[in-house]
């Protein structure tokens, strides 16, 4: 079997030293250096700045369909920006084109304005060189086909409402002192500002602040008086949870409830507590769990319902089941009720130590499943006896990567060079069914699962496994070049490996607080208020059912999508060939056959792969090369 086996990488060898390097099929000249390049994932359109001009580029007949110039964007002076520091701070941190999800907008800064261009038609819907403001933050309300602006006059700061079939300002009101707003870092601001429309009124949390406006007039309903870091809206309409941290990882947070009406607190105090992780609505009490427990509290009163929290020093992760809660403190979990008594004699361990990540912890049939960092096993729902005598032992120095089998209900685990199979229906820990001599095991960060077996990757290694434990293929590369250069944005919906939607890791980190509703009985009443991480096309493939903006491009949008759904099954490889050329690797992770090789001129591409007709579009100096399917 060795034999066979080196044979099979042997062949592969050969064919990457014989697969010939091609050029482009087509380019795209232009009189100066193309400076940014981004894509539309609705319209597809391919949008580049290169000098004083923004075109836009049909991916599939690779043709320029509009272009805009300075006659469009206005002009403006060095002073202008010198005169305002902040600003200039700001602008210099802007990329020069932002693709915008769920809309068939591109958001661009050119010549320090801010502008918004309809992909689709080249439209330039908003343009901020007519006003006498600075644009500082822009958030889309794809509902409504709108725009929250963020706008700095002087030493105010405005919140500006944009219609964007007109291009005009539906209101313009000042809300505070420009100075009082910045007191949070960008990266702060860009994970905790946030604008939810609701009926006739906005909900806008920017910089800390927390504010309630009528849509249509833009009165200022009230300001919140204390600073928060998230809010969640309550299904009874009448009230907003809202969590004050200081800072995005701060070890302790208050919580509170404030009234809609006027923003002001129904709570006598705020409970204080270390880091909020889960938030459920039940209509007329919260469930709150934070890190050293969790307990349910009335929503009018903010006391507590059970005489006591759940145990939960370091507590990490709760997850409904039905109507029961299966919650990790520690190392150790735990099963309660909604009452918050516990349905297990006793705490299961499931780690080492506490600090151990956890990969998967979750109902499968009527066993819940671990993995973490040092162990995995199987435990019975409704008794917490562990399926498996001992648990398989995981190296956790090195990844742990699951994906799920819908076929047989279990779950192929990989670490440590080795492939385990989780099938609920076994009495004692499964030995691994592969082992595999992975390259850059701690690069690994994705696995997936086709009919015939897994595909392990990483940044520069794919590897395709029989589910008979054989090595379907093995390709290793090395990369010319680390660090900032752009990682391609597209791909991570055409299979990209380093950012492939399969990484159950990736899934895990993405996580962020949430909060679920539920009826008096404890039933899921909807989803959370705002999901989990995903890509950008799910992310518009979820709005576009309630999305105005999405209305004039509809039918290209579902074509596109149903198109990408089908292209997940290729990586792309940034390498450096045999002959030291730099190289991007299309490889087939089905076969690990090398589909194509495009040649690169520098360590830092800027470059996109179109999930819908596969082109692939790459800036060289001044010209865009245009690589065809293969």
């Amino acid at each position: 079997m060795k034999k066979i086996t080196f044979s099979i990488i042997l062949l592969l060898l050969v064919s990457i030293s014989a697969f010939s390097q091609r050029k482009y099929d087509e380019i795209i000249k232009t009189e100066n250096t193309v400076q940014d390049m981004v894509q539309n994932e609705i319209t597809g359109i391919v949008v580049f700045k290169e000098g004083g001009t923004v075109k836009g580029l049909d991916p599939e007949t690779k043709q320029i369909v509009w272009t805009l110039t300075k006659d469009d964007f206005g002009s403006t002076s060095a002073g202008d920006i010198l005169a305002d520091p902040d600003f200039g701070k700001l602008f210099k941190e802007k990329s020069d084109l932002s693709s915008v999800a769920g809309s068939p907008y591109v958001e661009a800064y050119i010549n320090s304005k801010y502008i918004i261009i309809n992909t689709d038609s080249g439209k330039v819907v908003y343009n901020s060189s007519k006003e006498s403001f600075w644009v500082m933050q822009s958030d889309f309300i794809p509902e409504t086909d709108e725009y929250l602006l963020t706008l700095k006059k002087d030493g105010d700061m405005a919140i500006a409402l944009l219609d964007m079939k007109t291009g005009e300002l539906k209101w313009n009101t000042t809300v505070d002192k420009a100075k009082s707003l910045f007191s949070f870092s960008l990266k702060e601001s860009a994970n905790t500002n946030k604008a939810t429309v609701h009926g006739s009124v906005i909900y806008y949390l920017l910089y800390g602040k927390l504010y309630s406006f009528d849509r249509n007039s833009g009165k200022l309903n009230w300001k919140a008086e204390e600073d928060y870091s998230r809010f969640f809206l309550t299904q009874n309409d009448k009230n907003i949870v809202v969590v004050n941290s200081k800072g995005l990882f701060a070890a302790k947070e208050y919580l509170n409830v404030l009234n809609t009406e006027n923003g002001k607190s129904i709570w006598k105090e705020s409970i204080k507590t270390k880091r909020v992780v889960y938030l459920e609505d039940w209509g007329t009490k919260l469930l709150i769990a934070h890190y050293s427990g969790f307990n349910f509290f009335d929503l009018k009163t903010g006391e507590k319902v059970w005489k006591k929290d759940a145990r939960g020093d370091g507590l990490k992760r709760v997850i409904p089941i039905d109507e029961d809660f299966l919650y990790v403190a520690e190392n150790e979990m735990m099963l309660i009720n909604k009452d918050g008594e516990k349905l297990w004699k006793k705490f299961i361990e499931i780690s080492d130590d506490k600090e151990d990540p956890i990969y998967y912890l979750g109902k499968v049939g009527e066993k819940v499943m671990y993995l973490t960092g040092t162990y995995g096993n199987m435990v019975d729902y409704k008794t917490g006896v562990k399926l498996w005598k001992r648990n398989i032992g995981f190296d956790k120095n090195r990844p742990v990567l699951p994906t799920y089998d819908e076929a047989t209900n279990s779950y192929l685990v990989y670490n440590d060079e080795k492939l385990y199979k989780f099938d609920p229906s076994i009495k004692d820990k499964p030995e691994p069914f592969a082992k595999v001599n992975i390259k850059k095991e701690k690069e690994l960060n994705s696995i997936e699962l086709f009919p015939w077996g897994v595909v392990l990757s990483g940044p520069v290694e794919v590897m395709g496994v029989n589910m008979d434990g054989t090595i379907k293929y093995h390709l290793t590369y090395t990369q010319p070049g680390e660090g900032t250069r752009r990682l391609l944005k597209s791909a991570a919906i055409a299979g990209s490996i380093g950012l492939s939607v399969g990484s159950a890791v990736s899934a895990i980190q993405a996580s962020e607080l949430t909060m679920t509703y539920r009826d008096s009985s404890g039933n899921m009443r909807s989803t959370v208020i705002k999901e989990e991480d995903k890509s950008k096309m799910n992310q518009a493939k979820n709005m576009a059912g309630a999305s105005a903006a999405l209305g004039i491009v509809a039918a290209k949008f579902n074509s596109r999508f149903n198109a990408m759904k089908q292209n997940k099954d290729f990586s792309y490889i940034f390498a450096k060939a045999d002959n030291g050329e730099k190289v991007l690797v299309k490889v087939s992770k089905v076969n690990g056959v090398e589909v194509d090789k495009i040649i690169f001129n520098n360590t830092k591409p800027v470059y996109e792969v179109d999930p819908a007709t596969q082109n692939i579009f790459y800036v060289s100096d001044k010209s865009i090369q245009i690589f065809n399917k293969k």
